[in-house]
């Protein structure tokens, strides 16, 4: 392996799917739009409304995301194909590693390197994605419920370790991605379906003796966020005043950086979970439905990239990067507007954040990847 393998080429360049880069630019551009409008504050020292050095921050990353979309999408995925499992135990490693690295906020999310905060967990959806993609491309035995233990064993592991940190929400990504590619690659609907079923008959057993105090305080926000009103770790106040700013919003919005329910600090987690509040508040329904708009074009692509691979790594490293993208939009957003409980997601390329930002950035370029490295595929049915 040499540096060739990654520098871009005029073909690289003519080759990439330029409506798929040019959305999620959009939206990462919006994202940075309304890091800075939610960073507003009144200075205490001169009576001024002045915004912080987040958004300059977030365009850094974005820079970086930029470069490595352009890293991941040079070679071909099928050369990136033989780091699956080397990629997998590092990113087990580094989960593990959190926990014997001084607690950030109180929890083991993050490793601060030179200043720096990295969420080992945002890039293990990715190298999960991989690592199943690898896994399922040939094989025939997960047609066979005993053949399932393989990829729910290569996603629990990270998953357990991601839910301990505590960072449920990340840790909710990765089913959506497991059942979405056992799916694809030919697992037969009864056994998933009986999954499914067992899985919401053990959601007691989850409640009481898996999540923390605060997670089933959510849990029961969720059903009743009006009685949780005050309880701001429980999401009440959150879900309240979220919902409060989505619909004052009304059809066009309060204006840019007019958002009163924003300006005064009344959305709690307003430049990374709930940034969606903010840009409907100020952008109103116009703003929601440009931002939902570009996130479908991005599925539907994806789905297109998809649906014409016929090889099967190919294929489910596109399945699986789709589906990453739909599942945290559909979860953040939801939970903005009280339709899922209050977890800690960020939305893809808009909130504050650079492991998310990146990860995203890197999801993209294996889609992007995928659609321009067309392989030929000679058996006569797909996963042979």
């Amino acid at each position: 392996m040499t540096l060739t393998h990654f520098v871009p080429d005029a073909r690289d360049l003519r080759r990439i799917d330029w409506l798929l880069v040019g959305c999620a630019l959009a939206i990462a551009v919006l994202g940075i739009a309304f890091i800075w409008s939610a960073s507003i504050r009144l200075s205490q020292d001169t009576g001024d409304w002045a915004a912080s050095d987040q958004p300059l921050r977030q365009a850094v990353w974005l820079a970086i995301g930029l470069i490595a979309l352009l890293f991941v999408i040079v070679p071909s995925y099928t050369f990136l194909m033989r780091f699956s499992w080397p990629l997998y135990v590092l990113g087990i490693l580094l989960l593990v590693g959190l926990f014997f690295a001084p607690p950030i906020r109180f929890v083991h999310r993050w490793y601060r390197v030179a200043g720096v905060l990295l969420q080992p967990s945002e890039y293990m959806k990715v190298i999960l994605i991989l690592a199943l993609s690898r896994y399922l491309m040939y094989r025939e035995n997960y047609r066979r419920l005993s053949g399932l233990i393989g990829p729910f064993l290569l996603t629990f592991i990270p998953l357990i370790l991601v839910v301990r940190e505590p960072d449920l929400g990340t840790a909710m990504v990765f089913l959506p991605v497991l059942f979405a590619l056992l799916y694809v690659a030919g697992a037969q609907r009864k056994h998933l379906i009986a999954i499914i079923c067992v899985g919401l008959a053990l959601l007691p057993l989850v409640y009481f003796f898996v999540l923390h105090d605060y997670q089933r305080e959510r849990v029961i926000c969720f059903i009743n966020p009006a009685g949780h009103m005050k309880n701001m770790y429980a999401g009440g106040f959150q879900v309240m005043n979220s919902v409060c700013a989505v619909g004052s919003g009304g059809l066009a919005g309060k204006g840019w950086g007019q958002g009163p329910q924003n300006l005064y600090g009344f959305i709690p987690a307003d430049l990374t979970d709930f940034i969606f509040a903010v840009l409907a508040e100020e952008w109103g329904f116009l703003g929601a439905i440009l931002l939902l708009v570009l996130y479908f074009v991005i599925i539907l692509c994806g789905l297109g990239i998809a649906q014409s691979t016929r090889e099967p790594f190919g294929r489910l490293v596109a399945v699986g990067a789709v589906v990453m993208f739909a599942a945290q939009a559909c979860i953040n957003i939801g939970m903005t507007i009280q339709l899922t409980p209050v977890t800690g997601l960020p939305l893809p390329f808009v909130s504050y954040g650079g492991s998310s930002l990146l990860t995203g950035f890197i999801a993209l370029g294996l889609l992007i990847n995928v659609g321009k490295n067309r392989v030929l595929v000679l058996a006569d049915e797909d996963f042979k």
